[in-house]
């Protein structure tokens, strides 16, 4: 009866105690889908994980983009441009306000009433780009977002400034 009773409360505070643990890093948690190189994309991952709590790099499936977006994963999106542009809709990202006014971009939206502009996501163009000290070319234009459900604002945005940033 006592090894019954001590079971049951065994299970009941493990359960417990994995409930209590959260599936989200504690740190940011960066998404980036590309069809680079390994060895890039182990750069990449390397340089971003020293402002990140963690990185994933998944291949460029659109699927794969929404599966993660319906799933509230993911702080900031880094995504080839031609894959964003099939899900770009304004209402889905947090505005990139924090950004440097210098900061332009193709990704927009006007406030009828006001005039005011907003920039809900920024390209990365390609080229040699420098992050944390590692260095790393991209082939193709890329877009970096924040999705509206983000908890790491400000950190998506330091990194999305740095990988904007000409060199």
């Amino acid at each position: 009866m006592m090894t019954g009773i001590r079971t049951a409360l065994c299970v009941i505070v493990s359960v417990l105690f994995l409930a209590s643990c959260s599936s989200r890093p504690d740190g940011m948690h960066v998404i980036l889908f590309s069809d680079m190189q390994a060895g890039v994309q182990e750069k990449i991952k390397k340089a971003a994980e020293q402002n990140a709590g963690k990185v994933d790099i998944f291949p460029a499936f659109q699927e794969k983009l929404l599966t993660e977006i319906t799933a509230h994963e993911g702080d900031v999106f880094i995504v080839p441009e031609d894959m964003f542009q099939a899900y770009d809709d304004p209402e889905n990202f947090q505005p990139l306000n924090g950004l440097p006014p210098e900061k332009t971009s193709p990704y927009t939206t006007v406030n009828k009433k006001t005039g005011e502009k907003t920039i809900y996501a920024v390209q990365i163009e390609k080229g040699k780009k420098q992050l944390n000290g590692y260095s790393f070319r991209l082939n193709r234009d890329m877009a970096a977002f924040i999705p509206v459900y983000a908890e790491k604002t400000e950190e998506a945005l330091q990194l999305i400034s740095q990988l904007t940033e000409a060199r």
